[in-house]
């Protein structure tokens, strides 16, 4: 029995850290919506920027389909905004995104979106 459960903990422990798509550390390249100009730490918001980097990079895990959705649940703008343990995970700790990383220039205009508020 307790090498059952020793089995099943390592399978568990495999499934968390490797279950998570390589697509994640692909790095986004931010484009405002309305044209070519360039999405900096002025003016970053849900839509030109933050939206598109939680689909890409906590989606696969934390989505509707995702093996850790239990834990944190993305479904949004309003599961961030009400949910203050995501900017400490992803720029305090640096704990996720698990199997990607993030590019200095993300983690920087993330930090620039939730300074300014979170706009949409």
């Amino acid at each position: 029995m307790k090498k059952q459960n020793s089995i099943f903990l390592l399978a568990a422990i495999t499934a968390l850290l490797f279950g998570c798509s390589k697509k994640q550390a692909e790095e986004l390249k931010p484009t405002t919506p309305t044209g070519p100009s360039p999405v900096t730490t002025a003016n970053v918001t849900y839509s030109n920027f933050a939206g598109a980097l939680f689909q890409t990079k906590c989606n696969n895990c934390h989505g509707p389909n995702g093996s850790v959705k239990v834990v944190w649940a993305f479904n949004g703008l309003a599961s961030i905004k009400n949910d203050t343990r995501v900017a400490n995970s992803v720029l305090v700790t640096k704990t996720m995104p698990k199997g990607g990383t993030l590019t200095a220039s993300e983690r920087e205009l993330l930090q620039a979106w939730f300074d300014r508020g979170m706009p949409e």
